[in-house]
């Protein structure tokens, strides 16, 4: 089977997150195919699908975010028109919420996704064939061939240290200007306008495989990481011992941190004082 991803984002210098972390949880042969169409918002449409129409694809699936949504609906559309065989999957925070009304206005769409996929999307397509066994898969929401909604809630990775590295994947961009590190997963804030907002249990990898990370980033030659780190100094401890940690890269690179202003300790803005130039990226708010 041949599985597309389409990869639409909002500048050149991104790149889909999603695509690396899931495919690199793939343990087996499963005769899967994957490629990938990359894109931007300023990618003619027509060139989009014309690239994708090479791939023949069985199965087309994409993260939609608020940004790139309509553009990824005009590819899709057009695709399912070409390939009407094609199995559709849809992943993203735009899919939080209810989807019943998205899926019957939006008939092209076989399913999205809910929630955290990186192993319930392999899991999916060994049954990808079987829609009577879909019920089975955390996260998935879909309409039956009858018209009835199936939800089933939203999927929570309990072992986020044990994930297999998105860097470990052949679909992880080492080119681009930045890479993005995933430092921790959820959030104790509950602001609304997050998609991370009481995104609970907040679960964190430890400072010693971030290190480990941070190695191999260094030896591929990377000079800007961007933290995905809801709030970086949520924790004053661990704060600390990453921005030690991040020090040792002082020249090498660069670290694109979000901080809550409210939550700088006294210990915290010493070491940020002392910490050597251009190594910290702050966005504070």
């Amino acid at each position: 089977m041949q599985l597309l991803w389409i990869d639409i984002n909002s500048s050149y210098s991104h790149s889909s997150f999603a695509l690396p972390a899931i495919e690199a949880q793939k343990e087996d042969n499963d005769g899967v195919v994957w490629n990938t169409v990359s894109a931007t918002l300023h990618t003619d449409i027509a060139t989009i699908v014309e690239e994708a129409t090479r791939y023949c694809p069985d199965i087309i699936t994409a993260t939609a975010w608020l940004f790139n949504h309509n553009h990824l609906l005009e590819v899709i559309s057009r695709l399912k028109s070409l390939f009407p065989k094609a199995i559709v999957l849809l992943g993203g925070p735009e899919f939080l919420g209810d989807n019943r009304d998205y899926l019957i206005h939006h008939s092209y769409i076989d399913a999205v996704f809910r929630g955290e996929g990186e192993l319930e999307f392999h899991r999916w397509l060994k049954i990808i064939h079987s829609p009577n066994e879909w019920k089975q898969i955390k996260g998935l929401c879909y309409l039956t061939s009858e018209g009835v909604y199936h939800d089933n809630g939203i999927c929570k990775i309990e072992n986020f240290t044990a994930l297999t590295p998105p860097e470990n994947s052949s679909f992880f961009h080492w080119d681009k200007p930045f890479i993005q590190l995933e430092t921790t997963r959820g959030c104790f804030n509950t602001c609304a306008f997050c998609v991370s907002g009481n995104d609970k249990p907040l679960r964190s990898l430890p400072v010693e495989t971030i290190r480990k990370r941070l190695d191999k980033a260094c030896e591929k030659g990377i000079r800007n990481v961007r933290l995905l780190d809801r709030t970086f100094n949520g924790n004053e401890a661990r704060a600390l011992q990453l921005l030690q940690l991040f020090e040792k890269y002082a020249g090498k690179i660069c670290f694109h941190l979000e901080i809550h202003p409210a939550l700088l300790t006294d210990k915290i803005k010493n070491l940020l004082i002392h910490i050597s130039p251009l190594t910290l990226h702050l966005d504070a708010g």
